[in-house]
């Protein structure tokens, strides 16, 4: 029995119950004891202990007091609430909110795993109000899923268990092959273990509402690493194509929601909630989301070329030539010069208006307009030998870069772009790719994992973090590379980071629940860690209720989290009921005739002679036309 059961925290709640267990804490329910306490007596709460194994863990009691503080800022309806919380050096404990219902994930399941849009939406709205005011308060989930979210019977949600909110970079990662925040549902920043931000629930929104509106995940795998690089790699199978019947505009906000660029993404959780409510005011709304292309790889050299028109196009043919200012000369006849003032200022303006009404003669503009060509897909030497180009019509400034999608010496980007009209002599800037490029992995064995990330970003690669057991290599060190050390791999591409973690069960002994009362049973079972599963009634001498048999035996060693199924007692069988006789029998008319007050069957005919004597001489007995 858990050493907690029974007794009372600081004197201000009993624990009845163990109802859940994480990674490092479990879950009681419990009561408040005293008028003292955050809510009155007699009130169900959940209270969640650190557990004793990780009390003196200075890193593990860190993030517990994160979620501490993280969830004790938050007051909303769509968030469990937190009544009360302990930190000290014997116990760490949190006292929320008692929900009892059943988790997303169970009514997904129950549903089949698809929900009709009405639903989607409905549970959907509600997460995003308590994101939003999450994000409000500066705090960020980052283990948004199913699992997290309980569902009320009157169809309300309460979004819980933000126990990894404001950890650390470089906390969130793969852990035993477990992603921080379940890999299905994480954000492609968070596999890479990049810096996570509001826009990373977001897309684990976008995420849940494609497998509502779905019945799929849009990535999934048994392997998770793999999961994880299909998050960072990979575009799902459009919701138009695998659920055609959805809603356009439901297609359009979740598509937004999982775009893997955050910058595609709703700017905030009350944006795309905005979105939703437009789609239920005018179901055929279109959106037409534009999106921001991915980022081009940093500028490496930078030439530029034809320099020689820079200076040459300042006095390109077509500029007014320079008139010489008349040097002023001394006269005695001041009328006479008086009049060629006149004169030449009259001639100007009459210059003037003939520039400005024939501004569109091409005698009078040098600079004609033409139409920009497109060079994209074309090398240096094609590009040169162009009519634009060759003829002195536009100027070319040259630059190079590398890029993974174009081959070495051709051009993947151009601007202005082709296809604008611009003035002869325009500058058109050419990119060139220099091809891919290419970078040796380093052998970051035994390095520690913070300093091995950086020096693998600093070379231009993705790091995809994952923690196994290896007992040559300190924890927190890294076992290995993939690919190895050694390897060369494109710039951009992306690394898989083994690091070293403690040694951690996966699977439990199944203790033996025969005898025990259901709720004992389940108590037993979650302290194993293993689940009460279905319970088949059966008659037995043993009391009601008490467990009469489980379908895994005792000391089986089985899958942490298994289902035990159980038989319980429905009491002694009842005893079977007397049948009765059989009507064409005599026996059952002498029965009838002996109940009634009549004799036998020969006293009976006798009788018949005289109904009234017959009468006179049985005073117990009255004949029906006598009543």
């Amino acid at each position: 029995m858990d050493n907690l059961i029974g007794k009372k925290l600081d004197g201000l709640y009993e624990v009845k119950e163990l109802i859940g267990s994480g990674g490092m804490a479990n879950v009681y329910k419990a009561v408040c004891l005293g008028e003292n306490g955050p809510v009155p007596p007699g009130t169900v709460v959940a209270v969640k202990v650190l557990r004793e194994e990780f009390m003196h863990d200075p890193d593990l009691v860190r993030r517990f007091k994160n979620e501490s503080k993280a969830i004790s800022l938050l007051h909303h309806a769509n968030i469990v609430k937190v009544y009360d919380v302990s930190v000290s050096d014997q116990l760490q404990y949190i006292v929320m909110e008692y929900v009892d219902g059943m988790t997303l994930r169970e009514y997904l399941n129950k549903r089949g795993g698809k929900l009709t849009s009405r639903e989607t939406v409905h549970f959907i709205s509600q997460i995003l109000q308590a994101l939003e005011h999450a994000h409000r308060n500066g705090v960020v989930h980052r283990d948004v899923k199913p699992q997290n979210i309980m569902l009320l019977d009157n169809g309300q949600l309460r979004m819980m268990d933000f126990g990894i909110a404001r950890i650390s970079r470089a906390e969130n990662q793969l852990l035993s092959g477990k992603a921080m925040g379940s890999v299905h549902y994480i954000s492609p920043e968070q596999a890479r273990g990049d810096m996570t931000d509001p826009k990373s629930d977001i897309y684990s929104v976008g995420v849940m509402m494609y497998e509502m509106l779905s019945g799929k995940l849009p990535f999934d795998s048994d392997n998770v690493v793999e999961v994880a690089m299909k998050q960072i790699t990979d575009t799902p199978r459009s919701l138009a194509e695998i659920a055609p019947e959805t809603p356009r505009a439901l297609v359009e906000i979740t598509e937004r929601a999982m775009a893997k660029l955050p910058e595609n993404r709703f700017a905030s959780a009350g944006e795309m909630l905005e979105a939703l409510e437009r789609y239920v005011q005018d179901p055929n709304v279109q959106f037409e989301y534009q999106y921001i292309p991915e980022e081009t790889p940093a500028k490496v050299v930078k030439k530029t070329m034809n320099q020689k028109y820079d200076s040459h196009s300042a006095g390109k043919a077509g500029a007014a030539p320079r008139k010489t200012k008349p040097q002023k000369r001394r006269s005695v006849f001041l009328p006479v010069l008086l009049g060629i003032t006149v004169a030449f200022g009259l001639a100007c303006a009459s210059l003037c208006y003939m520039i400005l009404r024939n501004a569109d003669d091409p005698l009078l503009n040098a600079k004609a307009e033409i139409v920009l060509e497109d060079y994209v897909g074309v090398t240096r030497d094609e590009v040169n030998a162009s009519p634009q180009v060759s003829s002195g019509q536009i100027l070319i400034e040259w630059e190079e870069e590398y890029n993974n999608t174009y081959g070495e010496g051709y051009v993947y980007k151009q601007s202005p772009a082709a296809g604008r009209t611009v003035r002869e002599g325009q500058t058109v800037t050419l990119t060139v790719s220099l091809g891919t490029k290419y970078v040796t992995l380093p052998d970051t064995t035994n390095y520690v994992q913070a300093d091995a990330e950086q020096l693998l970003r600093e070379l231009g690669v993705s790091v995809l973090v994952v923690q196994n057991v290896d007992p040559s290599v300190a924890v927190g060190a890294v076992i290995r590379t993939d690919p190895a050390a050694g390897s060369t791999v494109p710039a951009g591409s992306t690394v898989v980071l083994y690091v070293s973690r403690q040694q951690v069960a996966t699977t439990t002994t199944v203790p033996s629940v025969v005898g025990l009362t259901v709720e004992d049973a389940r108590t037993l079972l979650v302290q194993n860690h293993l689940t009460l599963g279905s319970q088949t009634q059966a008659y037995s001498d043993l009391p009601v209720g008490t467990v009469i048999a489980q379908d895994i035996a005792a000391g089986t060693t089985t899958k942490l989290n298994s289902r035990v199924n159980v038989t319980v007692s429905a009491g002694p069988e009842p005893a079977p009921e007397p049948a009765p006789s059989d009507p064409s029998s005599g026996d059952f008319w002498e029965d009838l005739w002996g109940g009634l007050g009549g004799g036998s069957s020969s006293s009976s005919s006798s009788s018949s002679s005289s109904s009234s004597s017959s009468s006179s001489s049985e005073p117990g007995f009255i004949w029906p036309w006598e009543w």
